[in-house]
This record gives C-alpha cells, structure tokens and sequence, in this order.
C-alpha cells in the first residue's frame, strides 16, 4: 500500500504541475460560466480493478464544480480559476486520488474521501480561500498549499 500511495502522490505533483501550466494558458475564447470539458457535475463508477478519470476545468464566477466516484483506483481533478467558486470531490472505495486546484479569492474546496489508500490534495492561490478535506478508512494521505491571505484549512482523518 505504501507504493500505491508514493505513485499516488507522485501522480498529484505531475497533475499539478500540469494544470498548473494549462490554468496559464486557459482558453481565452471561453465565455464566463463556460467550461472548457464538457460537464461541471460528474458522477462515476468503476468495477474492481478497473481505474476512471474525471476531471472539471472552469474559469469565471460563482461556478460550482462536483466530482462523485466509487470504485478503485479513481482519479479526480477539478481546476477553477475565479471568484466565489466552489469545488467538491467526493470518493468511495480504495487507492484513489483527488487533487482540486483554485486561484482567485473567496473560493472554497473540499474532497471527502472513505476508503484505504486514498490522496487527497488541494492547492489555492488568493485571499479569503476555505479548504477542507475529510477522509475515512486506513492509509491515508492529504496535503493542502495555500498562497494569500485570510485562509483557512480543516483536514479531518478518521480510522
């Protein structure tokens, strides 16, 4: 378990730097509210030993960006530039991954996870920005960055 979760969180850090790099060059033709994939609300389900990406990218105000997976080995990504907006991840089963990335101010994250094995990771640049993670089960890891002022971080790890 310990090798699934260094790969675990050696994925996050390449997926951050990766859409690190797309948010700088976020479509410029988007209209606000527009999503540059296809849904703001996604819900999956994997069988057993069968790995799922869902991932949201937004750009504007007021957004609301939902992931719902159960399964194993899930990965889940939400990017949102903006303000006021809101990102939630939410994981059932084992050795899967959440990474939710916001820049701008008054925006909020949170990923809850239950199962073993599972990451979690958020990352917010500007002022008055909220994260929380919550994760049940065993084998757990979380890590949260946040760049600005007026933050506030809440992570909860239960057995």
């Amino acid at each position: 378990m310990q090798t699934t979760q260094r790969i675990a969180q050696q994925l996050l850090l390449s997926v951050l730097l990766t859409l690190a790099a797309a948010a700088s060059h976020a479509d410029q033709d988007l209209a606000p509210n527009e999503l540059a994939w296809q849904s703001d609300s996604l819900t999956s389900t994997a069988a057993a030993n069968q790995a799922a990406l869902a991932s949201i990218q937004q750009s504007g105000s007021a957004l609301v960006g939902n992931i719902a997976q159960s399964g194993s080995e899930l990965e889940a990504y939400i990017l949102q530039a903006g303000y006021a907006n809101t990102a939630d991840i939410n994981q059932i089963g084992t050795d899967n991954a959440a990474l939710i990335m916001q820049s701008g101010d008054f925006n909020q994250a949170r990923i809850d996870q239950d199962g073993s094995g599972n990451v979690a990771a958020i990352a917010q640049q500007g002022a008055s920005n909220s994260a929380l993670i919550e994760q049940t089960g065993s084998g757990l890891s979380s890590s949260v960055n946040q760049m600005g002022q007026g933050l506030t971080v809440v992570v909860r790890q239960y057995r």
